[in-house]
């Protein structure tokens, strides 16, 4: 009997240990990876019985993975484990498709029982008719201009002969092996992929061949489960299971002891050329000849590239129909950019680009050729061809291509003169006489002004923390993924995909910390990670979150950390700085009352000042932005902090649910009862940490002088508020 193929998705290494022990001496034949992303691969390329599937995950988050899986793999089982759940997410996935929905510690025998309770319910489904393969009744329109495919999945569809696809890898013939199989008259049996190249060869063999011992004949009346497999990357057996194979499969041997086939049908494929394999002996001659009737060819991508602009508008109408998902409408210029590609990974490179295109601008009002990776999106064609034809001569010819080429590179770099000089290593005084000959003229409002500009930065991949929220108490977490330029810092619900700019207008309370909401969905907590990417200068970040930011030790260390284990991409596009051009406050400081206020400066700086009751006392601390590391040293470890009464106050009006020992510093009795003191100054530093966090919240880095006084979150936005409406509207 073959065993039973798990999956595990977890970046908790000693969980993933327990469970490879305790399932594998369960019977089962286990893999596991710690990436969300690496975990559709795997299932793309050997689907596995069954996937335990943890939320929180680097790349690509659990909710994702799910989603995405059940499109396109409906038939794999999913038990999802979350440490960091809630009710919201346990029906969200439920409704995703998950068999169940596992909280974090479990027992052993709780996943072990749940387990094979799903794979049971599998199987009973598998045997009563189970149609998992509907979606695949219609050829998929990237085929539909495929004669040559439409005409064979037309013939073999009639027949229940083995089939061999050939073609390069990402080509699609998996989707023509399901797709002849959907249309087929035993469409109702399950379709089984097994990868050569991964798979046992043990496994393989258990799985084609019959069982014809004795023993098995007198204890089992019963016929075996049919089914359909369909083995990929076939040159990859060995020579003595092709040769084994190609026997069961010659109808002119009529004796075939211990070789009968247990599939009701076989689809094969490779993506090497076979008779060439086949000639230098690495291919069983025999079983290449039981497919010389039944081989279909799939071309590659580049054949029919003309398609593609149809194949990505029909693939976000079909994912925006199927997850109930904004999608933006895509450019043409964008659509040009993927006909143009190459595409070595063929129609399934494409489908990935595309789902992610799905993830990273569901926010935007279109999707742009800048928001196509790096290796698709090329400037070309950037010469008006139209006014090449009109050119009578070739030095008329070469003007018309210096001028496109000047007005491509000028656009490239926001119309700035000097960056556009320095790219093109010319001399200002020279470039300025190429404009006048060639009479570009630069408008005002196209002209860079006299602010630096910096480079826009994301991170270069995903990345995840775990931990408690500070004022609900509930487990949570965030993901951060990267985004394209123009994005902004934007939080996602991690449960509904929902999503909340990080801006201004979407400030809800400043009641002990600052909450975004938009329509029915809130985010609270959020200073320390807007502090974070504040001093660190990221301005694109999807952040994946539930309603709550996890307040780990209580400081920014922590999301420090995570932001420079994602290491840092700067992005093509640039962003000013918000520079103070005069002076603003908010609150009444001759009367004593919480006070901020803001100034032109050269540098950015946070002053603050504090009159506490003891421990605390009067306090003034100022930090002078030098750099991230000047950040991650003088603010972040700053913790926040609050007194025995009034902790015991939050608690009863439902915040500081989750405040621990070991997360806040707690004071009482005119001293501090939990622990050390990071500074001396730590609580004033730890009020800077909210103010830059706070200011983030107009979104870009400003360049001022700002002091404060006792204030709080909510003198922060009033501020902040007072900012825009004065500069923001203006520029």
């Amino acid at each position: 009997m073959p065993k039973e193929h798990i999956l595990i998705v977890d970046d908790e290494k000693n969980i993933v240990s327990s469970l490879t022990g305790i399932l594998s001496d369960e019977g089962y034949e286990i893999s596991a990876t710690s990436d969300g992303i690496e975990a559709l691969e795997i299932i793309q390329k050997d689907p596995p019985d069954l996937v335990l599937l943890d939320i929180w995950l680097p790349g690509m988050d659990g909710i994702e993975v799910l989603r995405t899986l059940k499109t396109y793999n409906s038939g794999v089982e999913v038990l999802v484990m979350s440490g960091h759940g809630t009710i919201d997410t346990a029906v969200k996935v439920t409704k995703l498709g998950a068999q169940d929905f596992i909280e974090k510690p479990f027992s052993l025998d709780r996943i072990t029982e749940s387990i094979k309770n799903a794979l049971q319910e599998r199987n009973s489904l598998d045997s009563k008719n189970f149609h998992p393969y509907n979606a695949f009744k219609e050829l998929p329109i990237c085929f539909e201009s495929v004669s040559e495919i439409k005409k064979g999945i037309k013939s073999f569809s009639k027949h229940m002969k083995p089939v061999l696809l050939l073609g390069e890898n990402g080509t699609g013939k998996e989707t023509v092996a399901r797709t002849i199989h959907a249309k087929s008259t035993k469409d109702h049996l399950p379709f089984m992929k097994l990868n050569c190249l991964f798979r046992q060869e043990q496994d393989i063999q258990s799985h084609l061949f019959k069982q014809n011992s004795k023993k098995n004949k007198s204890s089992n009346n019963l016929a075996p489960d049919k089914k359909v497999i369909y083995l990929s990357n076939i040159e990859s057996l060995s020579k003595a299971l092709q040769k084994k194979l190609a026997e069961a499969l010659d109808d002119t041997i009529i004796e075939k002891p211990n070789l009968e086939l247990s599939p009701d049908r076989l689809f094969v494929s490779s993506s090497e050329d076979l008779d060439d394999l086949e000639t230098k002996g690495q291919f069983d001659k025999l079983l290449l000849n039981c497919f010389k009737n039944t081989t279909l060819l799939i071309p590659p991508l580049k054949n029919y590239a003309t398609k593609i602009p149809l194949i990505a508008k029909e693939f976000f109408k079909t994912t925006r129909h199927r997850q109930n998902v904004n999608i933006p409408k895509i450019e043409d210029e964008a659509l040009a950019a993927l006909s143009r590609y190459a595409w070595p990974g063929n129609i399934q490179e494409l489908r990935s680009v595309l789902e992610k295109l799905v993830l990273i601008c569901a926010n935007q009002s279109s999707i742009g050729t800048k928001d196509l990776p790096s290796k698709i999106w090329k400037p070309q064609n950037i010469i008006d061809t139209k006014s090449l034809n009109q050119a009578s001569s070739l030095e008329e010819a070469e003007s018309i291509w210096e001028k496109n080429f000047i007005l491509h590179h000028l656009k490239q770099n926001k119309w700035s003169i000097d960056k556009t000089c320095k790219n093109l290593k010319i001399e200002k005084n020279g470039f300025l006489k190429k404009l006048q000959y060639h009479s570009i003229k630069i408008k005002e409002n196209q002209k860079t002004s006299s602010n630096i500009r910096f480079p826009q930065r994301t991170l270069k991949r995903s990345v995840v923390l775990c931990g408690s929220s500070l004022h609900s108490g509930i487990k949570t977490g965030l993901i951060l993924q990267p985004m394209p330029p123009g994005s902004g810092i934007v939080f996602g619900d991690i449960a509904s995909g929902k999503t909340i700019p990080a801006q201004l207008e979407n400030v809800q309370s400043t009641d002990y910390s600052t909450c975004l909401k938009k329509g029915a969905h809130s985010v609270g907590t959020i200073e320390h990670i807007m502090a974070t990417l504040h001093m660190y200068r990221v301005t694109n970040l999807l952040i994946k979150i539930g309603d709550e930011a996890p307040v780990m030790d209580g400081s920014a260390k922590a999301f420090c950390e995570l932001l420079e284990d994602g290491e840092f991409e700067d992005q093509g596009d640039f962003y000013e700085e918000i520079v103070i051009d005069k002076h603003y406050s908010f609150g009444n400081k001759e009367k004593g009352e919480p006070y901020i206020s803001v100034e032109p400066s050269e540098n950015f700086s946070v002053s603050y000042h504090m009159e506490y009751p003891e421990p605390i006392g009067i306090q003034d601390f100022t930090y002078n932005f030098q750099g991230d590391e000047s950040f991650k040293k003088e603010i972040a470890p700053a913790r926040t902090f609050g007194f025995m009464e009034e902790v015991a106050q939050l608690t009863k009006m439902g915040y500081a649910s989750g405040g621990k020992l070991d997360n806040f510093i707690l004071l009482g009795d005119k001293k501090v009862l939990n622990t050390k003191l990071r500074f001396k100054d730590e609580f004033a530093r730890h009020k800077i940490l909210d103010i830059l966090g706070d200011f983030y919240l107009l979104g870009k880095p400003i360049r001022g002088k700002i002091e404060a006084s006792k204030s709080g979150h909510t003198q922060n936005v009033g501020l902040l508020k007072i900012i825009r409406n004065s500069l923001i509207e203006k520029n």
